[in-house]
């Protein structure tokens, strides 16, 4: 993985990173379909699993196996990449206590467990939550085409909010920052650890922001 931005103002750590046009077409391509159809949408809701205030949170019913093994590889990639960093930063704690400090984790000690897209239009958010698991991550797929201008108008603001997404860890406290912000774009992918809690802001044009978030956990194979 290319373009990879480590951000580690407070102690948990955050991938930014992008991932490839063809991941995007995939599963905007899925999601096109499921959140075209009210049967589909019913069919696939995710909703009652999460917190967000938004139109629609669906599973990602990929049929293809060639497409879901590429997706797959790509999120554990990732994860793996992830893992790999901090374990060169000496804290990959719960890998030591499972497999060892001398053990270098392989692609397949990763193990996808829910990966959904939110679909959210103007006056929707997410409030403050955690995931489950090890890590969890967020990539987007749809911007709507006023939001680079509300972004604009939003950062002549004293605290730019609209349409972001926030991380907050720990206190306030004299010399260090408790809280992070990233603007959503498409392709950006972030991947952080999963009791790390976030936040979604409200924006105000028209159009659908579409993400797709995953959880996933460590795992030795038997």
């Amino acid at each position: 993985m290319t373009d990879q931005t480590w951000h580690e103002v407070f102690s948990p750590t955050i991938l930014e990173t992008s991932v490839p046009e063809k991941f995007v077409k995939i599963v905007n391509k899925v999601g096109d379909r499921v959140l075209g159809s009210d049967h589909q949408s019913a069919q696939w809701d995710w909703s009652d699993n999460l917190v967000g205030k938004v139109h629609k949170e669906i599973q990602i019913p990929i049929t293809s196996d060639a497409d879901k093994k590429y997706l797959s590889d790509t999120m554990k990639r990732g994860c793996l990449d992830y893992l790999n960093y901090i374990r060169d930063k000496n804290r990959a704690y719960t890998w030591y206590k499972m497999a060892g400090h001398s053990t270098v984790p392989k692609i397949e000690n990763i193990h996808l467990t829910q990966s959904w897209i939110v679909s959210q239009y103007a006056g929707e958010y997410n409030p403050w939550h955690k995931h489950s698991g090890d890590f969890s991550s967020v990539v987007y797929l749809k911007i709507p085409d006023g939001m680079e201008g509300e972004y604009r108008e939003d950062a002549e603001d004293h605290y730019p909010a609209n349409g972001l997404i926030e991380f907050m860890y720990g206190e306030a406290c004299d010399f260090r920052s408790d809280g992070l912000k990233f603007k959503p774009e498409v392709g950006k992918w972030l991947i952080f650890p999963s009791y790390l809690k976030h936040f979604v802001y409200p924006f105000h044009v028209e159009g659908e922001r579409r993400s797709m978030s995953f959880n996933a956990h460590m795992q030795m194979k038997r």
